[in-house]
């Protein structure tokens, strides 16, 4: 069993300075007060609400700055608290609000759908229409419906399962598949176990875990091609947006494509973010099967499955027709779910995805500037000011990361101090950091982030934490 060391996640802390328990608990009082409501809420609702979020990056140090800011209403690319306080959003909801929060067309097409009727029985011809789309835009042959990542994960994993006959699957560390229990393992090649308790060893026996972009786990994959019957990428992976090895992906694509082994790209979120036809069209790579999710509703729970025909006939036994002796053929899995194509999430994905077809030829060119402006201010301010932090990204997705410790789950208290000190200063980030620019940021949005990590980095430093990262 995988487990975590908590005490590395202490070491810091065992030697804080006296000017530096002074400065946190100073801050820790100062940013309790103006995020008082939420503190006070989610203490008195902590037992009855069971949330992981309200323990994500929990260090003994700074106990009393860990508690999730509550919102109360949000537009663009802003949301207000329920003290009333105004925050800049650089998390926007995981990647779900390309658009920004409560785009117009979105609540127009939403209100529509709902003074019509919620029916969960028969079927929308809007369902059909968002599957049109999705096929325009991207390339993809044809396209189901899921709820969540998760679920097309697990959908995609035994499509291929089903049509190639073989179980074994790769994924590739520092990746993120969502939470089913069949991609929830760590290690290397034939050495993998479970992330957490809970899942047992069984779950993760048929699981590969390799590098990305190695050429030694092309290797690999040719070795074992036989007993693979996936091979399943983030293809920028959202831990890790500087890392887009397209001749990796172009050699993964001709070993897989020649050895009956499914080539599936998860694209919960690079999907309609990177460029309007997702990663594929990004890397010039076309994959077996594709995950999409996130930014395809519009801020609506909502996923598709989606893939080349072969692939896709395990759902629903292939094409046939009336007037002739054409049937589906039996040989499917299963797949169901009661709120898949909901029409609230459908109706947002159409409005969501008939507004990226209609300002493709600007949207991303104007994020991208954004993008760049962004990185190239902080990541020039990082390195004239001598500080060891980078931020890496990919079109409007990016992530921070400190020099010397290039790690993906745990972070240096430093870091947790720092992205406290930027909310404080009005710009919100989750806890797992994974941060997002929208269409909805404007420039001067931009340059109040820029203005307020400046500012965060100052106060910290103030503090006597100089960012000494092992």
């Amino acid at each position: 069993m995988a487990k975590v060391n908590h005490r590395s996640m202490r070491l810091f802390e065992d030697k804080l300075t006296e000017r530096q328990q002074e400065f946190i608990d100073d801050f820790s009082m100062a940013y309790s007060n103006k995020f008082e409501s939420s503190k006070k809420w989610i203490q008195e609702k902590r037992f009855v609400y069971c949330d992981w979020m309200n323990a994500l990056t929990f260090k003994k140090s700074i106990k009393e700055l860990i508690f999730p800011i509550f919102s109360k209403r949000s537009k663009g690319a802003h949301f207000e608290d329920i003290d009333g306080n105004l925050l800049t959003d650089i998390a926007m909801g995981y990647g779900v609000n390309f658009w920004g929060h409560n785009p117009d067309f979105v609540k127009k097409a939403i209100s529509e759908r709902l003074e019509l009727g919620v029916e969960l029985g028969p079927q929308l011809k809007l369902s059909a229409e968002v599957a049109e789309l999705i096929s325009e835009l991207t390339g993809v042959e044809r396209v189901a419906f899921c709820n969540s990542g998760t679920e097309a994960v697990m959908t995609t994993i035994r499509i291929a399962r089903g049509k190639t006959g073989k179980n074994k699957i790769v994924i590739f560390k520092g990746s993120y598949h969502g939470t089913f229990d069949g991609v929830l393992g760590v290690g290397n090649f034939n050495s993998v176990k479970p992330i957490s308790i809970g899942t047992p060893d069984n779950f993760v026996k048929d699981l590969y875990v390799l590098d990305y972009g190695a050429s030694e786990s092309l290797e690999f994959i040719k070795k074992n091609i036989k007993e693979i019957a996936a091979v399943i990428v983030e293809p920028v992976q959202s831990r890790n947006p500087a890392l887009r090895p397209k001749e990796f992906l172009h050699n993964l694509r001709e070993i897989t494509s020649t050895t009956y082994t499914a080539l599936i790209f998860d694209e919960t979120i690079t999907g309609f973010r990177i460029s309007p036809g997702g990663a594929q069209k990004y890397f010039d790579v076309m994959a077996d099967l594709v995950v999409y999710g996130k930014a395809l509703g519009g801020g609506m729970p909502i996923s598709a499955v989606a893939g080349k025909d072969e692939y896709m006939q395990l759902l629903d036994g292939g094409m046939w027709q009336f007037g002739d002796k054409s049937a589906p053929h039996d040989n499917v899995i299963f797949h169901a779910g009661t709120y898949y194509k909901h029409p609230l999430s459908i109706a947002a994905a159409k409005a969501s995805l008939t507004e990226i077809k209609k300002r493709k030829n600007s949207i991303y060119e104007e994020m991208r500037a954004n993008m760049a402006y962004l990185a190239e201010s902080l990541n020039g301010y990082f390195k004239g000011k001598n500080i060891p932090l980078r931020l890496d990204y990919c079109e409007s997705m990016f992530r921070f990361f400190g020099l010397g410790r290039y790690d993906l789950t745990l972070e240096p208290l430093e870091l947790d101090l720092l992205f406290k000190i930027l909310i404080y200063n009005n710009i919100y980030t989750w806890e797992k950091r994974t941060c997002f620019i929208s269409a909805a940021h404007t420039r001067q949005d931009i340059e109040s982030i820029i203005n307020a990590f400046k500012l965060s980095v100052e106060t910290l430093r103030t503090g006597g934490f100089e960012f000494i990262i092992d």
